[in-house]
C-alpha cells in the first residue's frame, strides 16, 4: 500500500507505523490507516525525540 500521510517502515510483510513528528514506533501490522499519526509525548507538546531520517 502507497501512504502519502502516515509515515510506514516496511518490513517483509510487517508494516511498523511511525509518528509524523519524532519518529517512534506506534503500531505493527498489515496496513495502517493513510492519514498523520502522533505519539502521546508529541500531542502533548512535550516530546524530546527528533524524527531521523533514513538515507
Amino acid at each position: 500500500m502507497n501512504y502519502q500521510n502516515a509515515i510506514v517502515k516496511i518490513e517483509g510483510e510487517l508494516a511498523i507505523l511511525l509518528c509524523n513528528s519524532c519518529g517512534i514506533k506506534l503500531a505493527e501490522g498489515s496496513k495502517h490507516e493513510d492519514r498523520e499519526h502522533y505519539c502521546t509525548m508529541c500531542m502533548s507538546g512535550n516530546c524530546k525525540a527528533k524524527f531521523k531520517k533514513e538515507n
